[in-house]
């Protein structure tokens, strides 16, 4: 038989026999977050075990912060619209904690609270106009991650009409999630992808790591899908941010989903595509965001503090004015053949 081996999420799949004796690889997938998800797992667990607990994480994650359900946490944290206490589920306060976290270290190129901006942007890419400048006063006005607080386990909003959007972590959230408890059913080697953001822990035999690739952005236009950079995943998360496919022209301007919290405009520089890795994925997810919005330069200055977040490489692509691509490699390892 045939076994699937990876290139998945941030790169493309490969397929190789199984060799005789090598443990079989448990794979199973589906529809997640207006997106896919796919696990593998190496071991003796029931499949239908390992399925039901990832099914009900992300179902919890779900519940917890959809953008497009009235019935969620998030729905209900961004209707209330007062600075009295609102108490949170412990699962909501840790996310936000880390985006706050997050938000701190790169001064704001992260943001938790961008919702009215990122709404914005939203309706110029579905209406093709061109955002008012009294609309982006406006919507600026209400972003700053320092206009909330986590206290005691509750959200503290400094500002009434604040509002959150937590999506540029939740898949990670969720990878760490479900890594956190897939142990308790004896899965100890397994490989993790929610939206495009991966984690893995173990092998898929010894001496056979998890193999991932990161895309080239231009592949669309080149026509070439081969992974640009292939690593060994062993015991930590790469998440992929980019733009260089969401872009849209609005008004005669380009206008792309990536934008600077700070100014509420895209960022000059040239950066299309950020790959983070770190031990955990919600934090590889979130500073794959904000490299996107801070460019080679400003990560490089900030770079020295990154440890402390469990952040261990990046790997950022650029595209020139000749569509020629460029690299910046952070602490990136070795590639292994």
């Amino acid at each position: 038989m045939l076994l699937a081996v990876l290139l998945v999420g941030c790169g493309r799949a490969e397929e190789r026999p199984r060799e005789v004796g090598e443990p079989v690889v448990h794979r199973f997938g589906g529809p997640t977050m207006g997106s896919t998800y796919e696990v593998k797992f190496v071991g003796g667990a029931a499949i239908a075990d390992v399925q039901k607990l990832v099914a009900d994480e992300l179902a919890a994650f779900d519940a917890a912060f959809s953008q497009w359900r009235n019935d969620s946490e998030i729905a209900r944290v961004n209707a209330h619209a007062s600075s009295e206490p609102l108490p949170l589920s412990p699962r909501f306060a840790a996310v936000l904690q880390d985006a706050l976290a997050v938000a701190a270290a790169t001064d704001g190129a992260f943001d938790p609270t961008v919702k009215p901006l990122s709404d914005l942007y939203r309706a110029a890419k579905k209406s093709g106009q061109p955002i008012e400048p009294a609309a982006l006063a406006a919507a600026k006005a209400r972003v700053g991650y320092g206009l909330v607080q986590v206290r005691d386990g509750a959200l503290v909003k400094l500002r009434p009409d604040v509002q959150l959007d937590l999506d540029g972590l939740v898949a990670g959230a969720a990878c760490d999630a479900i890594a956190a408890k897939l142990p308790q059913l004896g899965v100890a080697s397994f490989y993790l992808e929610v939206t495009g953001e991966v984690l893995c822990r173990g092998e898929k035999a010894p001496g056979q790591p998890w193999r991932i690739g990161v895309v080239d952005p231009r592949a669309d236009v080149v026509g070439d899908d081969e992974p640009l950079r292939v690593l060994a995943l062993r015991d930590q998360s790469l998440c992929t941010s980019g733009d260089y496919r969401n872009r849209t022209l609005v008004g005669g301007k380009l206008l792309h989903h990536v934008f600077d919290p700070r100014t509420g405009s895209n960022p000059e520089h040239r950066i299309v595509s950020a790959s983070v890795l770190a031990e955990r994925a919600a934090i590889a997810d979130a500073f794959g965001t904000a490299f996107l919005v801070l460019g080679a330069d400003s990560v490089q200055t900030i770079w020295p503090k990154l440890a402390a977040f469990g952040v261990r490489g990046a790997l950022l692509l650029g595209v020139d004015g000749k569509g020629d691509l460029q690299t910046k490699e952070f602490t990136w390892p070795q590639e292994e053949r």
